[in-house]
């Protein structure tokens, strides 16, 4: 996606009339002319970005913001500056998906479409937020405003702000409801397929140079069924280990489709220096190099960049983490009569899914773990509604949380070379799905159905999570995974294949792991060593590798 940066000269006395500019606007328009919209009149400028999909929401957003409202609407975030008032007002799309970056230090205001825009405005590397650090190690992901980098804040799903650009600065931020989000489960399958494919079909009409981001997994496949069932062929690429089940998988699809695929490079399972870098500065240090969108190499990047990619972030919201879990009777979670005994559950369950990383932290910085403990609290608290189902609760969550920043994180890595656009987060797909009965969001139910349905042939392929065909069915405890586990047998519904990489890290990253460590407060070699043995215990190491492989370039280079 084509990045942009505000840098407003705060110079007390300036005004519209003033020959001195009051801010400066840079942005790179990649590979598409409306990548990024600009709507100027006498007394405002207002610049909107995106999915190219949700376009047709613009004139709405400029409407909106002469009468002094400010709009968050599906996949569109947007900056205002009333350079009467000096006043600065913006919005991002309301699932979070293009977040919006605000610097402010001294008389320096820079408001960004991405952190990498944001330090180039500057022109200086920015420090590392060492709580913010703490937050990735203990969980893997930051949460609300909070940012890796100092005096920034994320602003992100669904939320607004006004910022005076006068010497009294004044500061507003507002968080709306969720736009579209279901309170009933009321839809049938046929209508929630039904959307998907206009969905796809909006996506592909609205953008320039489309291009199918695939793999061996569902989200991607079932936009390429998508494409099948509305004779669209779309190039695709796919990254990662050719010898593994996603690349294997994906030319299969590929050639069932008599599309072009481009892959990756072999990759060793090396952390290389120049990779680590890579994702170090396009991602300034919120993406891990174990992040899946961190695989891609720069062979790849350089065949297809300049395409817009159509991928399937949010498809996982309604099958998420909590679903793998399942037993038999969990479509009750689907009935808000059950709230009082299925709400906890699926709160524990959540928590749960947070503290496999979290433990050793915990123990790592004990005068930080309640504080660290209680972010997640407050986000399941903030987010207790009680027209929702448990099992809407819980898509909920994982859309406003774990999309909107860890997923959405990898996504900007790549949104320097391309444009992207998200059919599953369309306002009539998210309503549509999120409202269908939850035995379709157990193991896949409405992803491998709709698959089979649009493009048999695809169904009649392999799915990595089972090592058969998908239109095979599952076994009971690929059905029931956590009836697996409580009777002690293994886990059924993960990956069975090859993953797309085997991460496998140098001396030289587990040095630069002893100096992240120092830079978050622990000190003395003793520290270290019982640091080492904590993680390796509660299998986090690798996980703290991972970070410590993007943050050392950061680190070296920071003020």
């Amino acid at each position: 996606m084509s990045q942009l940066s505000v840098k407003f000269n705060l110079i007390e006395g300036v005004n519209v009339n003033s020959s001195t500019p009051l801010y400066d606007v840079e942005h790179d328009c990649n590979n598409d002319k409306h990548a990024i919209v600009q709507m100027k009149n006498d007394w405002g400028h207002l610049v909107i970005w995106g999915d190219v999909a949700q376009k047709h929401q613009d004139a709405k957003i400029w409407h909106n913001v002469q009468d002094n409202q400010s709009p968050s609407v599906a996949g569109r975030s947007w900056i205002f500056i009333n350079k009467l008032t000096r006043t600065v007002f913006a919005g991002c799309d309301s699932f979070g998906l293009f977040p919006v970056f605000l610097y402010q230090c001294d008389d320096t205001i820079i408001i960004a479409s991405s952190r990498q825009a944001l330090v180039k405005q500057l022109g200086k590397p920015l420090s590392l937020d060492t709580d913010a650090m703490r937050c990735m190690l203990t969980f893997g992901q930051l949460f609300n405003e909070s940012s890796i980098l100092k005096d920034t804040q994320h602003i992100g799903a669904s939320s607004t702000f006004s910022l005076s650009l006068t010497s009294e600065r004044l500061f507003e931020l507002t968080t709306n409801p969720l736009i579209g989000f279901p309170r009933e489960n009321t839809t049938r399958f046929k209508d929630a397929l039904e959307a998907v494919v206009e969905s796809v079909r909006s996506s592909v009409t609205n953008c320039e140079n489309p291009m199918l981001s695939l793999s061996g997994g569902l989200d991607s496949r079932l936009i390429l069924a998508c494409c099948e069932a509305l004779n669209v062929k779309l190039p695709a690429l796919c990254y990662g280990n050719k010898l593994s089940a996603d690349a294997r998988i994906a030319n299969e699809l590929a050639a069932a489709c008599n599309i072009s695929l481009l892959t990756s490079t072999d990759l060793t399972g090396h952390i290389t220096e120049t990779n680590s870098r890579r994702i170090a500065f396009a991602g300034q240090g919120e993406v891990p190099v174990h992040h899946a969108h961190a695989l891609i190499d720069e062979s790849l990047i350089e065949a297809t960049k300049h395409h817009t990619l159509l991928t399937g972030t949010g498809a996982e919201t309604y099958r998420a983490f909590y679903y793998d879990r399942g037993m038999p009777g969990f479509s009750a979670f689907g009935l808000k009569c059950l709230n009082k005994l299925t709400m906890p559950r699926v709160k524990r369950y959540i928590t749960e899914e947070y503290g496999k990383t979290a433990s050793a932290a915990y123990t790592l910085f004990p005068q930080h773990a309640e504080q660290l403990q209680s972010q997640v609290t407050e986000l399941l608290l903030a987010l207790n509604d009680n027209a929702f189902s448990a099992a809407q609760y819980a898509d909920n969550f994982y859309l406003r949380v774990r999309a909107a920043r860890m997923v959405v994180a990898g996504q900007q890595l790549l949104d320097e070379d391309y444009n992207r656009t998200h059919p599953f987060l369309s306002p009539e797909v998210v309503s549509s799905i999120g409202s269908l009965p939850a035995r379709y969001k157990l193991s896949s139910a409405f992803h491998r159905k709709a698959i089979c349905k649009l493009s048999p042939k695809l169904g009649d392929i392999e799915w990595d999570k089972t090592s058969k065909p998908l239109n095979q069915g599952l076994s009971l405890f690929q059905r029931y995974p956590g009836l697996a586990s409580r009777l002690g047998l293994n886990n059924f519904f993960g990956k069975s294949a090859a993953p797309m990489f085997q991460y496998k890290y140098s001396d030289h990253t587990s040095h630069s792991l002893c100096a992240v460590l120092k830079y978050v407060g622990i000190d003395n070699a003793k520290s270290m060593r019982d640091c080492y043995e904590e993680m390796e215990k509660a299998g986090t190491l690798t996980h703290a590798l991972g970070l410590a492989a993007v943050w050392q370039h950061l680190l070296h280079e920071r003020p």
